[in-house]
């Protein structure tokens, strides 16, 4: 077998070599694998993870911005634009293997849906992957002229459609499924409701049958459900699921005592002042409005129907 002597194709070469060998290592069929075989999360995660939320927009933009002069070179080619297609190229594909090393970072240390998890982690190697092909087949329209012209288009597109489908992913790891269509016009949730899991929809029809039900209904739905949902359940506590608002979470103090605001640890969180480590929303998010509070007064003391 003949040696890569192009130093581009070398460098593309091996990091194609890095992503397989990291979806080899971390096992991405597995979201609950981990990196440090008995503690649960690899070194510096808890520093590290949080860069993953940074440095991820630096391929999305990278690439969006290749798509738009391929777009350029198609319809009014100039001379230079396949150079500047290469660095951004190059740039992208370096930029997505450490957004996807530091995403293994971060998911080790949060409390993320597995279903969910590996579906964003296989669709970000994936895009890595392709991206670097994409990168080495521009890199032979370079050398041999239009010959990989197709091939390459192709692949670019195939790498901007999982970079949209791992972003998609991604957000909603972050901020719940329902985080794009949250704020939509009524008709567009309507439709979109028929999506909800079978527990948020239990939720939704149990509440229809009283008023303050319906207020609180619609705050777990835009406060709670990105961190203590189907997606993500911070402190091992979900907030549609009735067993787990009445048991409580991690810390084993029941989040919800029907009949009793006083004893229900949920009411208590949203009451703390907000420099509180335990308030609720947490710092940085909107606080509940006084009517709000209110509603998840009577609606506990009514009996949380």
């Amino acid at each position: 077998m003949k040696p890569i002597r192009n130093p581009r194709l070398r460098a593309v070469s091996m990091i194609l070599l890095i992503c397989l060998g990291a979806v080899a290592q971390t096992g991405i069929s597995d979201p609950a694998s981990s990196l440090v075989v008995g503690t649960g999360q690899p070194p510096g995660s808890a520093f590290l993870g949080p860069f993953h939320m940074v440095v991820l927009h630096f391929p999305i933009g990278l690439f969006s911005f290749a798509a738009l002069l391929e777009l350029v070179a198609w319809f009014r080619p100039f001379e230079g634009l396949r150079r500047v297609l290469a660095t951004s190229l190059g740039l992208g594909v370096l930029m997505a293997i450490v957004t996807a090393v530091l995403g293994l970072y971060r998911s080790s240390g949060g409390d993320y849906s597995p279903e969910l998890l590996m579906l964003h982690r296989n669709t970000g190697f994936a895009m890595t992957v392709v991206a670097g092909l994409t990168l080495a087949l521009h890199t032979a329209v370079l050398r041999s002229g239009n010959r990989w012209l197709w091939w390459y288009r192709g692949s670019l597109g195939t790498t901007l459609a999982l970079l949209m489908a791992a972003s998609h992913h991604g957000g909603s790891l972050t901020h719940g499924q329902g985080f794009l269509t949250q704020n939509a016009p009524q008709f567009i949730r309507n439709w979109m409701a028929r999506w909800d899991s079978p527990q948020i929809q239990e939720i939704v029809s149990r509440a229809k049958a009283d008023t303050n039900a319906v207020v609180v209904a619609r705050l777990f739905e835009a406060k709670c459900l990105s961190c203590h949902g189907p997606e993500k359940q911070k402190g091992q506590f979900r907030v549609d699921q009735r067993e787990s608002l009445l048991k409580g979470g991690e810390s084993g103090v029941a989040a919800v005592v029907p009949g009793d605001p006083g004893k229900s640890g949920l009411f208590r969180m949203i009451l703390l002042p907000v420099t509180h480590e335990e308030v609720m929303p947490p710092a940085g998010k909107q606080r509940l409005a006084d009517a709000d509070i209110l509603a998840v007064f009577r609606w506990i003391q009514a009996g949380a129907p």
